[in-house]
């Protein structure tokens, strides 16, 4: 996904390409179970930004919304809730095991857990689930993209009416058998996003980030009210002996998350005690000094993304594998990283340092001599560029140094920056003919298919919406992507490929990645960061933290 600056793009992209309903969730109450942990405390005070969308399961696409969600909603499996590369382990949650699929890869199979209770004290049963993926269609969640490889979900996102025909449910049994019409190697990942975490058939087809669903996880949402405040208590009917150790019932019995427009009143609101933990990102006149007084309260971190700047393979003058390998040469990787205040580290490469699949890339060593000499060559030495980017946060910083760059190697180049909450969708269209501009990805789940598919397979261009900015159309890659996305494994030979279309893709420079960003995890003094967990996709597991 894009960051929580960009929220609509992200599956609007993805979308084209990102049971009762009393809603009785047990408001008040704050019932303590004592955690795998045994380190349980009363209260866990976050400042948080702007950045929630929703905190509805099918509507919610930022990486605020999420990180608040996946201890509240859970799907029938779900990732480890450990540091490091085991996070990206998927595990069973409400399921009882991983998924059964057929040797043609086009069939999974699940069965419920037996006893399981919502926090609202209705069962959990097995029919939840189809009722779960028909409400993300009814809702127009921007996750429905994910789930139209399921037989029959074409024909219900016409009509929205009666069922989807590729997924059945026996609450008696509680199997669950979901049919793909072809395989997917990256569906298991998938079923393990919040679009797919289990709600109460009957549940409203419209928002209820206000009016919060009853929680199948270790905590449940007690209160949301948008741009003010969001509380979280223990859910008295999630029991951890359920789950295996896959599920952690948690330390805080209750988080309270402030949202707090400005970085600065945020870093403040920490230092001084009002708040146990800050979302936002230390700003960076106050990084130094604050790394020197406060450096064993703050955890720095990579989680996977990428930032880049994308090039229309569609328009002049970026139609010329010259002029976008110029663009390549001509970049220093470290001075975008100085403008983002040294938490980043440089990059060539699609997939982020993270993945298993991650070969280091150095193809396009800083040579400006080199990138003038390649837009000579090509012909284009003094084409009109218009640089595209958002207006928020660092970010036109970066665009400000790629407009003084290219004016440098003989193009003629301004900056055109708008709007964040219109950005995505404006470089999206293809009535804009961006040239050029700014872009980043975080990931929805950790597959390749999720950068590679979603952001560089011609195959899924579309007219608006479109996640592919560069219009990136290569014959081989899209046929070795398509390909790619059979293998229902991971394999080291498979990984292996992926790396093969991650240095495939850099040769024909359709993007000049720049960077991979890091992030800060600032805390008060009386947090024991001992029990510290950042995971691979959620990033802080606000549920781990313990008090001193």
């Amino acid at each position: 996904m894009v960051t929580a600056a960009s929220l609509a793009v992200g599956l609007a992209l993805i979308a084209s390409a990102c049971g009762s309903s009393s809603n009785t969730s047990g408001a008040g109450t704050t019932a303590t179970t004592t955690s795998s942990g045994g380190k349980t405390f009363a209260n866990f005070r976050l400042a948080y930004d702007t950045g929630i969308d929703y905190l509805d399961p099918s509507l919610s696409y930022t990486v605020e919304g999420w990180g608040i969600m996946w201890n509240v909603y859970l799907p029938l499996i779900g990732y480890k809730h450990v540091n490091g590369p085991d996070g990206a382990t998927l595990v069973p949650y409400l399921a009882k095991a991983l998924p059964t699929i057929s040797a043609d890869g086009k069939t999974y199979t699940f069965t419920l857990k037996d006893g399981l209770k919502y926090s609202d004290g209705t069962a959990i049963k097995a029919s939840d689930f189809p009722a779960t993926i028909e409400r993300d269609f009814k809702v127009d969640s921007p996750g429905v993209g994910f789930f139209g490889n399921i037989v029959g979900a074409d024909t219900f996102a016409k009509t929205k009416t009666g069922h989807i025909s590729g997924i059945t449910a026996d609450d008696a049994t509680g199997k669950i058998t979901i049919t793909l019409s072809s395989p997917q190697g990256d569906f298991s990942n998938i079923l393990a996003t919040e679009f797919a975490a289990l709600v109460p058939a009957g549940s409203p087809d419209k928002d209820q980030s206000t009016t919060p669903l009853p929680s199948s996880g270790p905590y449940m949402i007690q209160s949301y009210a948008p741009n003010k405040k969001a509380i979280l208590v223990r859910n008295p009917n999630f029991k951890e002996s359920d789950f295996g150790g896959n599920v952690p019932a948690g330390n805080p019995d209750m988080m309270t998350i402030d949202i707090i427009g400005d970085d600065t009143v945020a870093l403040q609101r920490v230092i001084s005690g009002q708040d146990d933990y800050d979302f936002h990102q230390i700003p960076t006149d106050r990084l130094a000094s604050t790394q020197q007084k406060y450096g064993d309260q703050i955890k720095v971190y990579t989680p996977a993304n990428t930032y880049y700047f994308f090039m229309n393979n569609r328009v002049k003058p970026f139609d010329n594998l010259k002029v976008r390998q110029a663009v390549n040469y001509a970049i220093n990787r470290q001075a975008l990283v100085r403008i983002y205040g040294g938490l980043a580290q440089p990059t060539e490469n699609v997939l982020p340092p993270t993945y298993p699949q991650y070969v280091k890339l150095d193809n396009y060593p800083y040579n400006l001599a080199k990138a003038k000499q390649l837009i000579q060559e090509s012909g284009d030495a003094g084409a009109d560029v218009t640089v595209w980017n958002h207006d928020r946060g660092i970010d036109p910083k970066a665009t400000a140094y790629l407009t003084d760059v290219l004016n440098s190697i003989g193009l003629k180049a301004k900056e055109k920056v708008i709007n964040s909450a219109v950005y995505w969708t404006t470089v999206g269209n293809q009535a804009t003919k961006a040239q050029i501009g700014f872009a980043d990805w975080f990931q929805d789940y950790p597959h390749p298919l999720d950068w590679f598919d979603v952001l560089l397979n011609g195959n899924r261009i579309t007219e608006t919406h479109n996640n592919n900015y560069a219009n990136f159309d290569d014959k081989a890659v899209n046929t070795k992507i398509e390909a790619l996305k059979k293998e229902p494994v991971l394999t080291d030979a498979v990984n292996a490929q992926w790396a093969q279309v991650d240095k495939m893709v850099n040769a024909q420079a359709p993007w000049a990645p720049f960077l991979n960003r890091q992030f800060t995890d600032f805390f008060n003094a009386d947090m024991d960061l001992s029990c510290y967990v950042n995971h691979v996709l959620y990033q802080f597991d606000y549920a781990s933290i313990c008090k001193k």
